[in-house]
């Protein structure tokens, strides 16, 4: 095998080749074979540049765009939901506040009429009472009064019944 590369080079014997002319012949360049596949493979290169690779670009460029109008439009609705949601805090906080007052305002106002119940009902009994009392005292008197006739009667009975007797 040796041999046969050494006499492929032209190592042994004979007249000292090339490199390239002591290849065999399939293996030899062909300088208008490579001009034609270098024409070739720059034709291919800028044709698939133009109808391949450009329009590639154009919808990657495209997609970078939404991707980062996304964010963007994310960025913004998260900012504004931000604010709505510091709104709508404050607004509660508001409402509380009034619910809170509201119900403070009704608190007094129920233990003011609570105050003018108790007020109005002690009163109420309080008159009862000396009208009671009056009432008591007019039966006293009128029960003395009958008492008094009836101790009369009875006495001057018993005087006429003793003196019957005696």
């Amino acid at each position: 095998m040796i041999v046969w590369q050494a006499a492929s080079l032209g190592l042994l014997g004979g007249e000292p080749k090339g490199f390239i002319e002591s290849l065999p012949a399939p293996m030899q360049i062909n300088w208008k074979e490579l001009v034609v596949v270098w024409l070739l493979v720059t034709i291919l290169y800028f044709f698939l540049k133009a109808s391949f690779f450009k329009p590639l670009v154009m919808v990657m460029d495209q997609r970078e765009k939404d991707m980062s109008a996304g964010v963007e439009a994310k960025a913004l609705a998260l900012a504004m939901i931000e604010q709505r949601q510091a709104e709508y805090q404050s607004k509660l906080r508001d409402l509380r506040n009034q619910a809170f007052s509201h119900r403070k305002v009704l608190a007094e106002a129920a233990s003011k009429e609570k105050q003018a119940l108790l007020e109005q009902t002690r009163t109420e009994a309080q008159a009862q009472r000396e009208a009671s009392l009056a009432q008591l005292k007019s039966q006293a008197a009128a029960a003395s009064t009958e008492l008094m006739a009836q101790v009369d009667v009875l006495a001057e009975s018993m005087a006429q019944h003793l003196l019957k007797q005696a």
